[in-house]
C-alpha cells in the first residue's frame, strides 16, 4: 500500500455529537503532544482573565479605585469609580440593599394608597359639613347659635433655607427658601410668604381664636459683624409683630459666637399671642447661613 493511501485528512473524521468523560483531546506541551481526559480539561480564572478585563469589562489601566456617595444610609458606587472595575459583592451591597429598601418602601405605599384616598376623600367631606354648618349658624336668628365661634386649625408652619440679613435697611428681612409645612394645610386663611418671610394669620370669622398662643422655634447660623475693630461681633436675629396699630418687636436674640467665630449658632424659642390678621417677620443685622424656623399653637 503506497503511503499516500495511509493519509488521513481532518475532513475525512467521523463527526462526533457529544463528549464522554472518557474521551480523550490531543494537545500540544512543551514537552511534546499529549493525551488528556476530557474528565481533566479543566479552564481557570488565570485561562480567562485576559478575555475578561479585556473583552467583558472593558479594561483597567492603572489601579482600579472605588468612590462612593450615601443614599438614605447605603454607600452607593459613584461614576468616579474606575470604569471596567471588577466589582465584588461587599462593593455592591449597598446598591442592592437600596433595591430592597425602596421595593418594600413603593410596596408599603401601594397598600396604603387606598386608604390615602378614603381619609382624602373623608377629610373633604368633612370640610363640606363644617362649611355648611357655619353658614347655617351665622344665617341663624338664635343669638345662643349665631355666637358660636367654630375655631378649625392653628397655622402651624415650618419654614426651611433660610437666608438674607444684613447690616442695610434694605438687606435685614430675613428669608426662607421652602414651606415643609405650609399653614395653609392646617388654616386655608393663613398664608405665608418666603422672600422675605411673613407669616399672616387668619382674621375674623376665618376658623381662628382671636389670642391664640404660638411656640416659635429658630435654628440659625448667623455670620459675626465687624464691629470693635478686627474682633467678631455676634449677630443678632429679631421677631417683630405686625398689627391694625403698628409693628412690635416682641424677641430678639444674640448668637453664641464662642471664641469670637466668624459664624455661630443663634439657636431661640419664644412664645407670643396672636390675635385676628396679625403677622410675623424677621430681620438680622449679619447675613444667615443657614436655617429653620418652626410655629405652631400651643394653647
Amino acid at each position: 500500500m503506497a503511503i499516500e493511501d495511509e493519509i488521513i485528512n481532518i475532513s475525512d473524521i467521523d463527526i462526533g455529537t457529544e463528549i464522554l468523560n472518557s474521551d480523550k483531546l490531543l494537545i500540544e506541551t512543551s514537552n511534546g503532544t499529549k493525551m488528556i481526559a476530557f474528565k481533566d480539561f479543566v479552564v481557570g480564572p488565570d485561562n480567562i482573565s485576559s478575555v475578561r478585563q479585556t473583552q467583558i469589562e472593558g479594561g483597567v489601566e492603572g489601579e482600579a479605585e472605588t468612590f462612593t456617595d450615601i443614599v438614605t444610609g447605603f454607600e452607593i458606587l459613584n461614576n468616579g469609580t474606575t470604569p471596567g472595575l471588577t466589582t465584588q459583592y461587599d462593593q455592591i451591597s449597598g446598591t442592592v440593599e437600596l433595591g430592597k429598601f425602596n421595593f418594600n418602601a413603593i410596596a408599603n405605599l401601594a397598600s396604603v394608597s387606598a386608604d390615602i384616598l378614603q381619609n382624602t376623600s373623608a377629610v373633604n367631606e368633612l370640610r363640606t359639613v363644617l362649611d355648611n354648618l357655619a353658614a347655617v349658624l351665622e344665617a341663624t336668628t338664635s343669638t345662643a347659635l349665631n355666637s358660636i365661634t367654630l375655631s378649625t386649625s392653628a397655622c402651624n408652619a415650618i419654614v426651611t433655607g433660610a437666608h438674607g440679613g444684613g447690616s442695610t435697611k434694605n438687606s435685614r428681612n430675613v428669608k426662607f427658601t421652602k414651606k415643609d409645612l405650609d399653614p395653609s394645610t392646617t388654616n386655608t386663611n393663613c398664608t405665608v410668604a418666603l422672600d422675605p418671610f411673613k407669616i399672616t394669620f387668619p382674621n375674623v370669622e376665618q376658623g381662628f381664636v382671636d389670642g391664640t398662643k404660638f411656640m416659635i422655634i429658630g435654628q440659625f447660623t448667623q455670620a459675626s459683624t465687624g464691629q470693635g475693630g478686627t474682633r467678631n461681633h455676634p449677630g443678632t436675629i429679631t421677631i417683630y409683630k405686625d398689627t391694625s396699630t403698628g409693628s412690635t418687636e416682641i424677641y430678639s436674640n444674640q448668637a453664641a459666637n464662642l471664641n469670637r467665630q466668624a459664624s455661630s449658632s443663634n439657636n431661640f424659642t419664644a412664645v407670643t399671642k396672636i390675635n385676628f390678621g396679625d403677622s410675623l417677620r424677621l430681620v438680622a443685622d449679619s447675613p444667615i447661613n443657614k436655617g429653620t424656623l418652626d410655629i405652631f399653637k400651643i394653647s
